[in-house]
């Protein structure tokens, strides 16, 4: 049964706010087995997309909220199967419920306007599917879904979507990072496995398609990180590997369920913590600091930190033959994000007054929001 819960505004860390929308910097990467290059091209950094962009641009629409009161939002996104089904952000186009006689309309780079539906969202990975009521005569044209796990360092990252109204706009850059555990912007919890890029996405970029060099859409860009509130370089997209799990269960449920820990923990265990317990330079992990007594870890024998106490020190996790040496939350998130499900036992290695030990959690989920 669906709940509400209090939501939690996300606060800006170090006065760097924590922008939703979606883009790519102008470093491009010079991957010679991947495009074929001239000599002109690589010696001046240039690299054609043009191929990538006119084959994406039937599948990519621009996406505003219509009210009485005039627009009420708006963003980017792309059809997501042979079914024109349109994937975006969660935070795109949840406020359309919460106003009377609201319209999704999307917008196709030839012209043409259809209104959409939801079809439901999920915060907690900050994502949603639209069904649009196509004329008979439209020809719908579904995007390549690649395998956000090949996704490297270094990668060519490619984004096409509606910065500031200018609608179906090319960006490129490069992958930046992998891995990053980032807000949902909603609540408390946390979007595991997300990719960071350097291409440049301003507002109006959210919910739009993140492309490799092949074409292939590897992430859906949700977040920048900026502290004038346009691009600097630093974007964040959902894998499109999360996306594969949480939107077929939108489809057919209307809801995607979230493991759920129920711990609060250090990013990692610093150099200054490790001297005041007395922890040896080599060990890596993390400290708990809040064991929830009503979640999935209450009566699992976990302890977390209270005053004079220290909480237990996790090093690793296992679920069945795939295990985690744990040197950071944002690891235990992606891990948790990646490879296990509500009702999952998993086991985690701590470490207690110098001693280690296995503690087996049998996992919940995170609180169903409307």
């Amino acid at each position: 049964m669906k709940i509400n819960i209090t939501k939690f505004l996300t606060l800006s860390i170090l006065c760097i706010s924590i922008i939703s929308c979606n883009s790519l910097s102008s470093e491009e990467e010079i991957n010679v087995s991947d495009s074929q290059l001239t000599e002109s091209e690589i010696s001046n950094n240039l690299i054609d997309l043009s191929g990538i962009y006119d084959n994406a641009l039937p599948g990519i629409v621009a996406i505003r909220i219509d009210t009485i009161m005039g627009p009420a939002g708006s963003g980017s996104g792309f059809i997501w199967d042979e079914k024109g089904r349109i994937a975006t952000n969660s935070h795109v186009v949840r406020e359309a419920t919460t106003f009377q006689d609201s319209n999704i309309i999307v917008s196709f780079h030839d012209g043409y306007e259809f209104k959409a539906n939801l079809i439901a969202h999920d915060i907690y990975s900050d994502l949603a599917i639209l069904d649009v009521e196509y004329p008979d005569f439209y020809k719908i044209n579904s995007l390549e879904l690649g395998d956000s796990t090949n996704v490297n360092v270094g990668n060519q990252a490619i984004a096409i979507g509606n910065p500031f109204g200018e609608n179906f706009t090319l960006t490129s850059g490069i992958i930046s990072a992998i891995g990053r555990a980032r807000s949902d912007l909603e609540t408390n919890y946390l979007i595991g496995s997300v990719i960071q890029h350097d291409a440049s996405i301003n507002p109006g970029n959210s919910g739009g398609p993140l492309f490799n060099s092949k074409g292939e859409v590897i992430g859906i860009n949700a977040q920048i990180a900026s502290r004038s509130g346009s691009s600097s370089g630093i974007g964040f997209a959902i894998p499109i590997n999360t996306a594969k799990r949480v939107i077929p269960s939108l489809i057919s449920k209307k809801y995607y369920e979230h493991s759920l820990l129920g711990i609060s923990a250090t990013e990692k265990l610093t150099y200054e913590r490790k001297k005041q317990l007395g922890i040896d330079d080599s060990i890596l992990g993390i400290e708990v600091t809040y064991v929830d007594p009503d979640g999935p870890s209450g009566d699992s024998g976990l302890s977390g930190r209270s005053e004079n106490v220290s909480g237990d020190i996790i090093t690793l996790i296992k679920k069945d033959s795939k295990s985690l040496k744990v040197n950071s939350f944002s690891g235990l998130v992606n891990f948790l994000n990646e490879n296990t499900k509500p009702g999952d036992t998993i086991e985690l290695t701590v470490i207690r007054d110098n001693e280690n030990l296995n503690l087996n959690i049998k996992l919940g989920f995170r609180p169903l929001i409307n």
